[in-house]
């Protein structure tokens, strides 16, 4: 008679094969979850930036009342200079230096490197846009993941309009700050 109270290789592979297919489900659960917590965050962080530096120029530009402004752009730096009723001014500047990526034509004339740099600057104060991460291109430059892709200002019929556009890739909308003033309004 024969001892037949153990294990055959066979049932041994198969519980090898269904462990291994239970890790693999739980891992790519775990992975989707947190890359969805990753974007959330992102998207908190995104709101976070816009509110904070629409509500600190929207509240000057409505408290002191809004007199004058006057903008120019020069080579990726746009300055806006803010006159108030109270004889007081603000600058805002915004930097938007990007290296030679994104899949544009964008042609370096000079030979230089540059990396990216995003930046706004109010009142002599620096916001840097949040670091969502960056990778660098084959020529060694730094590209952004959050990006300030575009910038409208418009000073035309008595109204300020400044509108300011972020671009990151893993996000399915843009992201921006509005911000709308009446000139000289009393």
């Amino acid at each position: 008679m024969l001892n037949k109270k153990g294990m055959t290789i066979v049932e041994i592979l198969v519980c090898f094969v269904l462990v291994g297919l239970i890790t693999v489900s739980v891992y790519s659960s775990i992975s989707a979850f947190n890359n969805k917590r990753n974007i959330e965050s992102y998207k908190e962080k995104i709101y976070t930036y816009k509110n904070t530096i629409t509500k600190l120029i929207q509240d000057d530009l409505i408290k002191k009342g809004l007199i004058s402004a006057d903008y120019t752009i020069n080579n990726g730096i746009y300055t806006i200079n803010f006159k108030f009723r109270d004889n007081t001014k603000k600058t805002l500047v915004i930097t938007r230096l990007l290296a030679m990526d994104y899949n544009e034509a964008l042609e370096n004339t000079t030979g230089t490197k540059q990396d990216d740099k995003f930046m706004i600057q109010y009142d002599g104060i620096e916001y840097p846009i949040p670091d969502l991460g960056e990778y660098k291109n084959n020529r060694g430059e730094i590209i952004k993941d959050l990006r300030i892709n575009n910038i409208i200002i418009n000073t035309d019929s008595s109204v300020l309009t400044i509108y300011i556009g972020f671009y990151h890739p893993d996000l399915s909308t843009r992201y921006g700050i509005n911000i709308v003033c009446p000139i000289n309004y009393f």
